[in-house]
């Protein structure tokens, strides 16, 4: 073979393997190492979706529930305890935080509607630049899980939810900030 083929062979191959190392790296091509392609994870579910089909096999959470909830929060650990808390017959409180047009911010709430405070946001001609919603009334109770057994090991009735399952949630954040 002259120097012209060799040349051409090597750039054809060249360019095949950047195309399949491409489509590797892509998560197309798998090189048959495990079920969930070349990060060398196990294939897992969702916690939600895990937590919810235990719930949805357990007669005292149904009878509990009667299907009428809010999961305020929870903490899933897949090698143990899991643990949920959840509202029966309570509702949301929402405040928001609006930057006006001359800079200042302006907390607007508690409402139970977080559209009604975006609207005045608008109304203001402000920006909502974050939002903190809270579950109050109602009745509260912490479920734990034994997650590899997928049962509901325990429901108690607490007071109060921790402070850890309230939800700030930041929409902007100021260029003058750190």
């Amino acid at each position: 073979m002259d120097g012209n083929k060799w040349f051409s062979l090597i750039i054809i191959g060249l360019f095949s393997a950047i195309f399949l190392l491409s489509l590797y790296e892509s998560g197309d091509l798998s090189l048959g190492m495990n079920d969930t392609g070349n990060s060398g994870e196990m294939d897992r579910l969702d916690p939600a979706v895990t937590m919810q089909r235990i719930y949805e096999n357990d007669s005292d959470f149904q009878n509990l529930t009667k299907g009428n909830y809010s999961g305020t929060g929870s903490i899933f650990n897949e090698t143990g305890e899991s643990v949920a808390y959840i509202q029966i017959n309570g509702w949301y409180i929402h405040e928001v935080t609006v930057e006006l047009q001359n800079g200042t911010l302006k907390n607007l709430g508690p409402d139970v509607s977080e559209e009604k405070l975006c609207k005045e946001a608008d109304f203001l001609n402000g920006t909502v630049i974050s939002t903190y919603s809270q579950m109050t009334g109602g009745e509260f109770y912490m479920i734990t899980i034994d997650t590899p057994n997928e049962t509901v090991k325990s429901i108690e009735k607490v007071d109060e939810l921790p402070e850890w399952t309230t939800e700030t949630t930041i929409t902007e954040v100021s260029e003058d900030e750190p």
